[in-house]
């Protein structure tokens, strides 16, 4: 029997004979060897290229040092982008400057221009389109693919060799014929693949409610998401409210200032004139004009508090502080002051009704529905499969006789598949989804323990200062009455400087603390309805505040 040589998939040659390689123009000759040689300085050259790409960043470094500031390599091209993306603010063009805002329309403009509501809105956006990444597990996967090449597979067919003479020997002697009959390899039979096209499809039918869990967490997060959005709105009418408050108190700030430095100057005219009368001295009349620069620093300092307090609005808003707008002066459109509901029923209906709370369940049933899903990854999951196709191939026999054929190809079943052992990964899984369920719980117990104490807080401060502003009434008018009494009795000589502006500084703190408490009512008003999650309630005004009774 011959030696059957050892034949190349590819070329149909034998290991001993010589490889045949075309480089540029000229042929070249070269053994197996070399050429392993020759392509593997070829791989080398193209991975000093890709090292050599994947290095360019090398000049990238950390501050060389901690005692001088770091001079950024691309400062300048980042300055051009940020100066390139910086547009007018959408408000200028929202904002009529011939109109007087009330707070319900401040608030409108800020539900429309302030960044806060957009990155909310658009974090729920990635939690629905998260339960959709979910949901399309329950949906058959159907993918095509087609190719067209070139692929040779061979297989040596054996030639039966009979030696008539010594099966004729056989047969007279009554011998063996096997040793008149061989097997030689001198035949190859190639294969080759021209094209392909493959239409399959995978489903995945049973997998004992991993799908339904991952569904359910996703749904759950998207409650969440929803849920911050509408805390963030929230907090934009809490914000907005509360820098409108702090506004108008500024405005009255101003109004007392001028009315102090009125008040002063009146005081000044008074000393000067018994100074001329020779009932004042000389120290009261110095005394009358360092009150008068005082009451006018303080109506400057007033005005500058005025400027950044609505500065601090028109941000909040989502305006530019240089935006014409007409911001008015009063509390129409506040929340509703209301201190006769009792104090457990608030917290009763905080409890159930703030975001952060509803949040605080939706995420603990989010982890649950998480472990659900880890436990079912340990059963088996059921598919089915299907496939259609078309083919084209060849079939050469010694390069002599060719076949050519294409047909259809088609194949349908079904897959089991059980992981066994996958390194402990479901198990730490696991692991970690129960601990994150304890965290949930434990946020819980930290939610309602921050909204009862928001509550009684808010409840609190709304009771004082309604109770403050009764009293601060009643200070201004007394304070009114004793220092128009006591500047009718200096003007007669009958009370001293010292008294007239003992009771002009108390007439000016009385006015201010009165407007403070009228400020504080609407501010601790607005914090109780955000503290009971009433504010911007879908459906209602933004400063709705409602309270089952």
């Amino acid at each position: 029997m011959q030696e059957t040589e050892v034949m190349s998939e590819e070329t149909g040659l034998r290991r001993d004979q010589v490889f045949s390689i075309h480089l540029g123009a000229g042929r070249r000759r070269c053994s197996g060897a070399s050429l392993l040689r020759r392509i593997g300085m070829v791989f080398a050259v193209g991975g000093c290229f890709l090292i050599a790409s994947t290095t360019t960043g090398a000049k990238d470094s950390a501050p060389p040092s901690p005692d001088r500031p770091w001079s950024p390599p691309d400062l300048p091209a980042h300055q051009a982008e940020l100066q390139s993306r910086r547009v007018d603010s959408l408000g200028s063009a929202l904002v009529d400057p011939r109109k007087l805002y009330h707070l319900p329309e401040l608030i409108d403009l800020a539900q429309q221009l302030n960044p806060d509501t957009k990155v909310a809105w658009q974090r729920a956006k990635q939690a629905l389109a998260a339960v959709g990444l979910k949901e399309v597990t329950y949906y058959p996967i159907l993918s095509a693919a087609a190719a067209s090449g070139y692929t040779r597979l061979f297989a040596p067919l054996p030639t039966l060799n009979i030696n008539r003479a010594a099966l004729v020997r056989a047969i007279e002697t009554g011998g063996s014929a096997s040793s008149a009959i061989s097997l030689q390899s001198n035949t190859v039979a190639h294969l080759d693949i021209l094209g392909q096209t493959t239409l399959s499809v995978k489903w995945l039918l049973f997998d004992f409610g991993e799908r339904a869990a991952s569904v359910r967490a996703a749904r759950e997060e998207l409650l969440v998401a929803n849920l911050g959005f509408n805390a963030s709105h929230q907090k934009l009418v809490f914000d907005v409210s509360r820098y409108y408050y702090i506004y108008n108190n500024q405005r009255d700030a101003v109004r007392v200032a001028q009315s102090a430095l009125d008040t002063a100057s009146a005081v000044n005219d008074a000393v000067e004139a018994r100074f001329k009368t020779g009932l004042a001295t000389q120290p009261e009349v110095l005394q009358a004009k360092q009150q008068l620069a005082q009451s006018r620093f303080d109506l400057q300092k007033a005005l500058g508090s005025q400027t950044d307090s609505r500065v601090d609005l028109l941000i909040g808003i989502g305006l530019s502080p240089s935006v014409k707008i007409q911001i008015a002066d009063d509390f129409s459109g506040s929340v509703q002051t209301d201190v006769e509901t009792p104090l457990d029923e608030l917290v009763q209906h905080a409890l159930v009704n703030r975001p952060d709370m509803v949040a605080a369940i939706a995420n603990i049933r989010a982890k649950e529905a998480r472990i659900s899903e880890i436990k079912a990854s340990y059963y088996p999951k059921i598919s089915s499969l299907a496939s259609v196709g078309y083919g084209q191939e060849r079939l050469s026999l010694s390069h002599t006789n060719t076949f050519d054929a294409g047909a259809p190809t088609f194949g349908a079943g079904l897959a089991v598949e059980l992981p066994i052992f996958d390194g402990f990964l479901r198990r730490h899984q696991l692991e970690a989804a129960q601990s994150a369920l304890g965290e949930a719980d434990s946020q819980l117990q930290q939610s309602s323990d921050r909204t009862e104490r928001e509550v009684w807080q808010a409840y609190t401060d709304l009771h004082t200062a309604v109770s403050s502003e009764t009293a601060a009434d009643a200070l201004v008018k007394a304070s009114q009455d004793a220092y128009d009494s006591v500047l009718s009795s200096y003007k007669v000589g009958l009370s001293t400087y010292t008294e007239l502006v003992t009771n002009e500084t108390r007439l000016t703190n009385s006015r201010n603390a009165l407007f403070q408490s009228r400020s504080a009512i609407h501010t601790a008003a607005t914090g109780l309805a955000w503290a009971l999650g009433d504010l911007a309630q879908p459906g209602a005004s933004p400063t709705a505040m409602r309270i089952r009774r």
